[in-house]
């Protein structure tokens, strides 16, 4: 296996987020032409909950290379999530290379 770098960060999108991410190899190169199955993203926690909550990533859209931005189907317990906080883990996996990161993100009043 070979190593990833992974770096993510939550832009809030309407009561959701969309996970703004960059995917290196590890000598820096782009990793192009990802999908949403080589994505995992689970929410961890928030101002009121922690607990691993598992997030569907619905579209990817790369641009430029190597920078992606993830789509996340709302969550079914809370369709809208509340103004606050959020802390998120990200994991990438492409040509035998795997990577992950936590990123966050908040919610504006």
């Amino acid at each position: 296996m070979t190593r990833l770098i992974v770096s993510a960060e939550g832009s809030p999108l309407f009561g959701n987020f969309l996970m703004i991410v960059s995917v290196t190899s590890d000598t820096g190169v782009p990793t192009k032409g990802l999908k949403s199955d080589n994505f995992e993203v689970v929410q961890l926690a928030s101002l009121n909950h922690a607990g691993a909550n598992q997030r569907v990533v619905t579209k990817v859209t790369e641009s430029p290379a190597g920078f992606y931005i993830l789509e996340l189907k709302p969550n079914a317990v809370q369709p809208t999530l509340p103004p606050g906080h959020y802390v998120f883990a990200v994991a990438a996996a492409a040509n035998a290379g795997l990577g992950q990161t936590i990123a966050s993100g908040d919610i504006p009043k």
